[in-house]
């Protein structure tokens, strides 16, 4: 009776497994998770409706406003965007490029031009981490695209929708604190996808990528100070490992694009506005900077950043990378010295802000961080993977892997178990915690009408400002300060920067909230 209970388990269960297998493949997978992932930008997408400019996108944003509106000539904007950076470059900030993005905002051509800005860093996020990845999967190691893609998918829901709170905002809403930081950083991941993919293509194809990497390398060295020195570190550590490797005759032409990536960091660290900007800061020594970075690094890490959707969705990773490394002969040497280097990259990221003003408290600044942290987590966690593959699987195939294109039976119901762990516990979570995500701190405050009375009182306010006359003009205080679109308003003193930025962008005399 026993026995026949046994067998009668055993043939339970591969039929089970058998139909699981049958459900979850790699096709299915790129499916799901791309449908999750755009569906849950659909919120994300729908609230920038009723974002409107603030602070800095007024300040910087004036000139090229102004000329605007007085040509209305596209190319005149452009010229008047390296003016100003130039102008920075030389008295404020050595970051030309990011200076010439934020001199840019949308809203130069309109207010209701804003609403691209949701759009623009989602949309170069997105796609610079799907290239990267399939730089990195498909071109370098050869693995199944369709693996790869589901990699980035998860990836990116994880980055953008479990993002620390503080750098919602300032990360895909407000342009100026956007532009600086999460649009170079995804110029700087096109820019690394582009080296690898140079190496591997051949022909026009190649030529099209050390020209695109030249290109981008000067504007990224250009850029904000955080990414620039990322990629200073990645470069520098490429360029020792090719030539360890004695691999200089495969990776020379990546010479012309890393030079001129060199040639525009020096000129940004060594741009004299960073010495004027210096006199106004208080930051710390170098020494101190490192070592703070490191400590600080870890500590956000374990306390902030770890969240258990992002365990969750990690673990969700390794059968898919277990599946790529199985397909591959790439032995993955050394796991824990690329552990240690991935910790260095995102603490490396840390080290600027801390060295400049002595925090990093800025929810751009912790936005920034928070992605490398994710991509050098999700690239770790691939690695020790197949490091661990290589060595369990060491002579022998995954017997479960015999039909081409299958996961194992164990894979699938890892796999599952992920999926619905993260739907039920995502569930119980937002229930007290609207917020938690970003997808659903979109939705709260659609639901509630915060979203649109925020926007419908900017939308009054620039009727005002068009039709303004002279003497100071008073405006009535924002009703709600919708979490993902509030950045910061204009306050009762016209005197204040944000005031005569706003005043300067319209051309008026000034401006100012009345009190209440």
């Amino acid at each position: 009776m026993k026995e026949d209970l046994g067998t009668r388990f055993d043939c339970s269960k591969e039929r089970w497994d058998r139909k699981i297998r049958k459900l979850i493949t790699p096709k299915t997978i790129a499916v799901f998770t791309t449908a999750v992932y755009v569906c849950s930008l659909i919120p994300l997408l729908w609230i920038a409706w009723y974002n409107y400019p603030s602070a800095d996108d007024y300040s910087i944003g004036s000139n090229c406003h102004q000329v605007w509106i007085t040509t209305h000539n596209v190319f005149a904007v452009i010229w008047q965007g390296i003016v100003r950076a130039a102008d920075d470059w030389a008295h404020w900030m050595g970051y030309f490029t990011s200076n010439f993005l934020m001199a840019m905002p949308p809203s130069s051509f309109g207010e209701r031009g804003y609403v691209l800005t949701t759009w623009m860093m989602l949309g170069m996020l997105s796609f610079s981490v799907m290239y990267l990845f399939h730089a990195i999967f498909v071109k370098m190691f050869k693995a199944d695209k369709l693996l790869g893609h589901s990699v980035s998918m998860l990836v990116l829901f994880v980055s953008v929708q479990c993002m620390c709170p503080a750098g919602r905002c300032e990360a895909f809403y407000w342009y100026s604190g956007a532009a600086n930081y999460i649009f170079v950083h995804s110029m700087s991941l096109f820019f690394f996808g582009l080296l690898i993919s140079a190496v591997y293509d051949q022909g026009k194809k190649r030529i099209w990528d050390l020209c695109a990497a030249s290109f981008l390398g000067f504007l990224v060295g250009g850029g904000n100070q955080m990414s620039a020195l990322n990629g200073a570190i990645v470069l520098l550590m490429a360029v020792v490992l090719i030539s360890v490797c004695k691999n200089w005759n495969r990776c020379r032409a990546l010479a012309v694009p890393i030079g001129i990536f060199y040639v525009g960091f020096v000129l940004n660290v060594a741009a004299p506005g960073n010495w004027v900007r210096a006199e106004d800061t208080s930051g710390m020594n170098p020494v101190k900077a490192v070592l703070v970075s490191f400590y600080d690094c870890l500590d956000r890490a374990m306390s902030q950043w770890t969240t258990w959707p992002v365990i969750i969705i990690m673990i969700a990773l390794i059968p898919l990378f277990w599946h790529m490394a199985d397909k591959i002969s790439f032995r993955f040497p050394c796991p824990l010295a690329v552990l240690l280097f991935g910790f260095c990259m995102t603490s490396a990221m840390i080290t600027p802000p801390i060295f400049a003003v002595g925090n990093m408290e800025a929810g751009r600044l912790q936005a920034l961080v928070y992605l490398m942290y994710i991509l050098t987590l999700s690239l770790s966690v691939g690695y020790l993977t197949g490091w661990v593959q290589k060595r369990w699987a060491h002579g022998r195939r995954e017997e479960a892997s015999g039909s081409a294109g299958q996961f194992s039976a164990e894979s699938c119901w890892c796999l599952a178990g992920c999926i619905i762990f993260l739907m039920f516990g995502s569930a119980l979570t937002m229930i007290p915690e609207p917020h938690y995500y970003t997808f659903s701190s979109a939705l709260t405050d659609l639901a509630n009408g915060n979203a649109k009375a925020y926007g419908d009182a900017l939308k009054a306010r620039m009727e005002i400002y068009r039709g303004a006359g002279e003497g100071i003009i008073e405006v009535e205080p924002l009703p709600v300060q919708p979490v993902l679109l509030y950045f910061s308003d204009i306050k009762e003193d016209p005197e204040d920067w944000e005031n005569k930025g706003v005043a300067r962008y319209y051309g008026f005399e000034g401006v100012a909230v009345k009190k209440n």
